[in-house]
């Protein structure tokens, strides 16, 4: 009996998801029933914020990625830069690369400016 049919994407994709949900269905059976709260105080403590025994109005954060963004940019100008000096023919068509350098190094400059 040739077993290689188990190997194929889809066949495999079945049996893994066989397995998993055989692990699920046994991690709860294993489970433990929840216990309800009976304390209706404690459910309203839950919601609020709390920090080393004081409490503290909640702020919002709002993560900023600006500065990845310009890192990821950074590193996409200077692959593309130097993609297309390398690719330079020599001759007299090369001064166009020092062009192309000097608009690149200006490009990098006003990534880094802080606009804030």
């Amino acid at each position: 009996m040739d077993l290689t049919i188990l190997l194929s994407p889809p066949i495999a994709f079945l049996l893994f998801m066989l397995v998993g949900y055989g692990l699920y269905a046994l991690g709860n059976r294993m489970a433990g029933v929840p216990v309800p709260d009976v304390d209706p105080k404690n459910d309203l403590m839950k919601t609020e914020p709390y920090a080393c025994g004081n409490e503290y109005e909640a702020q919002r954060f709002q993560f900023g990625y600006q500065k990845f963004f310009i890192a990821a940019l950074f590193f996409t100008v200077m692959h593309v830069a130097i993609m297309t000096i390398a690719t330079v023919p020599s001759g007299t068509g090369a001064y166009k690369a020092i062009l192309y350098l000097t608009v690149i190094a200006i490009s990098i400059y006003i990534l880094y400016v802080d606009f804030d």
